[in-house]
């Protein structure tokens, strides 16, 4: 560590190359903040681009808005001296693209970095470096592992020589990015078993996601009465309306039931790059009398649609998420896909389903067979629970 106390952090920056949308990894980034500093640990926020919503209204007390130049290298030289003027015990970054920022900016420095890697390379299928040699002998065994990997990671893709060379330079940066990080955080047992076999390091797993708010919550609003749904049933969605929501799956799933359950509706909420071509999906499915889009639901009404809803249905490539605890928490049912992760599945009122339009379907149609009388012991799954692991992990360092 670059101070003398020993086992002491007194002094953390909370580094993400962009805040843009408010997800999951802005939303953990906002709850990373408040926690350290209830604990006393001096936080600074860097970040290079950044929108206000990502920050679910929260207002940080040390926020550093670095000038985001088109180059790299500029942004590596204006982050590192930036953490040489802050001198911090930790940063910590938010996924593994941070750390290749870090691991320049703090290179022959005695400041030392960990890193949250909430999906690994092939989550994204952006991302190209899971095409490079370094990590063409775990490829198969990943894209293999997971359906929402074969479903969205084509097996090959041509480039050029450009094209290869950069991605192979690139994905040796990552290599030693994330192996000298301190410490790895992960969300899930699979996620640390992606992480083992692309970079041949430990990582720990840390899970929870809810306030204590959230376990008592209670609705001030009657949704259904506003919406007109007073003898509806509703299955809701709420997130960013893009492919990886599997959203389109949703729609197609509900229109296999409607016909069958007459009182039921679709609630869909958020913004996103599918809007128009969900809309299409429904006008396609004559379903306009079934099926309503909320748009942008603000942080501030999110638990009065969960209490609203019977159903919560999370198509979503990914093996861990937020909203479906957050549903959970008040009460609800939540249809899930057999990609997640995560210790609640075996509850009663969860359903899993493969992430196709008949496995779906059935998933919906047994979660409205069963009746939800009681709520979920969910304590283990709180945000102090998940801060509480990296707080240990981290005076360890």
């Amino acid at each position: 560590m670059n101070k003398t106390s020993q086992n002491k952090i007194k002094k953390i920056v909370l580094y993400c190359s962009a805040l843009l949308d408010a997800g999951g990894l802005e939303r953990l980034f906002v709850e990373e903040d408040r926690f350290f500093r209830k604990k006393g640990i001096d936080t600074t926020i860097l970040t290079f681009f950044l929108k206000k919503e990502a920050l679910y209204d929260y207002d940080p007390q040390e926020l550093e808005h670095l000038k985001p130049s088109k180059s790299k290298i500029s942004r590596i030289l204006s982050l590192r001296k930036k953490i040489k003027e802050l001198n911090p015990d930790l940063i910590i970054g938010q996924t593994y693209a941070d750390g290749m920022y870090l691991y320049f900016a703090t290179l022959f420095t005695p400041v030392r970095y960990a890193i949250h890697i909430h999906g690994t390379l092939f989550w994204f299928p952006e991302d190209m470096l899971k095409y490079s040699f370094i990590h063409k002998k775990a490829f198969s065994e990943i894209r293999e592992s997971v359906a929402g990997h074969k479903e969205f990671i084509p097996d090959k893709i041509k480039f050029s020589l450009v094209q290869r060379l950069k991605i192979e330079c690139l994905a040796l940066l990552c290599y030693l990015a994330v192996r000298k990080a301190a410490h790895v955080f992960v969300l899930t047992d699979h996620i640390k078993w992606e992480v083992e076999k692309l970079y041949h390091v430990p990582s720990i797993v840390a899970q929870g996601c809810l306030s204590t708010e959230n376990l008592n919550f209670r609705p001030q609003k009657n949704i259904k009465k506003e919406l007109g749904l007073e003898n509806k049933r509703i299955i809701l969605s709420l997130g960013r309306l893009d492919p990886r929501k599997r959203i389109g799956l949703l729609i197609k799933s509900f229109a296999k039931l409607v016909d069958r359950y007459d009182d039921i509706v679709l609630l869909i909420g958020g913004t996103g790059e599918d809007e128009v071509k969900l809309k299409g999906i429904v006008n396609d499915l004559a379903l306009h009398d079934k099926v309503l889009f909320l748009g942008f639901v603000p942080e501030s009404e999110l638990f009065e649609y969960y209490a609203s809803c019977d159903i919560f249905a999370f198509p979503s490539w990914t093996s861990s998420g937020i909203t479906p605890y957050e549903a959970l928490a008040c009460g609800k049912k939540v249809v899930w896909t057999t990609e997640a992760d995560q210790p609640v599945l075996n509850n009663r009122y969860v359903f899993l389903a493969e992430p196709t339009v008949e496995a779906f379907a059935m998933g919906l149609e047994k979660a409205l067979n069963t009746e939800a009388t009681d709520k979920l012991p969910l304590e283990n799954y709180t945000w102090d629970n998940y801060f509480n692991t990296i707080y240990s992990a981290i005076m360890k360092v």
